[in-house]
């Protein structure tokens, strides 16, 4: 029987975050906002929680954010006017259903404005009319996790729940800092390692 790899969580820091990019840079790996979202969304998410964006990251790592970005179709008016014609078409513009039609806005809305639901904000629009997932709290979050463990939902390792429950891991990810803070604060811990 094969014995499955011990998972690791990365714990991120401000300097962890810069080493990162300096690496990847070394590496020649593409550094614009939207390829590193794609790829490496737990450091894009780090830069944007230690550093502000992910920009100030680029700049913070002594690079030239202006040489690494992308010509940008987008701009804070492109976006804002983006997601006024789509409600005006009457299309969702929760969270989940802008990330599944509309990744490319929703990236650049969350490097533009810092998240979604700013972007939503700017364009004048209520986002609370908007959402269609429950508000979270980091009590609801662990009762949450509990509740699918009885019920004996698959909870151990992150990408089939990042796949399975992305509202929940997005906001556990958001409350906790990762996956693995979460399961710890609901007592999970060990199902971790399976």
């Amino acid at each position: 029987m094969k014995r499955e790899k011990k998972r690791s969580y990365r714990h991120w820091s401000r300097d962890d975050v810069v080493k990162e990019i300096r690496k990847l840079q070394m590496q020649g790996s593409q550094l614009n906002s939207g390829h590193i979202a794609r790829i490496q969304p737990a450091l894009a998410y780090a830069a944007r929680r230690y550093i502000g964006s992910w920009e100030k990251a680029i700049q913070a790592a002594g690079l030239d954010y202006g040489a690494i970005r992308r010509k940008s179709f987008w701009s804070k008016n492109k976006i804002v006017s983006q997601i006024k014609e789509l409600n005006a078409e009457g299309k969702p513009l929760h969270v989940s259903a802008a990330e599944k039609h509309y990744c490319g806005l929703v990236g650049a809305a969350t490097m533009y404005f810092g998240s979604w639901r700013k972007a939503i904000s700017a364009a004048g629009l209520d986002y609370n009319k908007i959402k269609r997932q429950k508000e979270w709290s980091k009590k609801a979050i662990v009762r949450e996790i509990r509740r699918m463990h009885r019920q004996g939902m698959p909870l151990g390792t992150t990408i089939p729940v990042r796949k399975k429950y992305r509202i929940l891991h997005a906001a556990a990810v958001r409350y906790y800092g990762s996956w693995a803070e979460a399961m710890r604060a609901a007592r999970l811990k060990r199902l971790l390692r399976r």
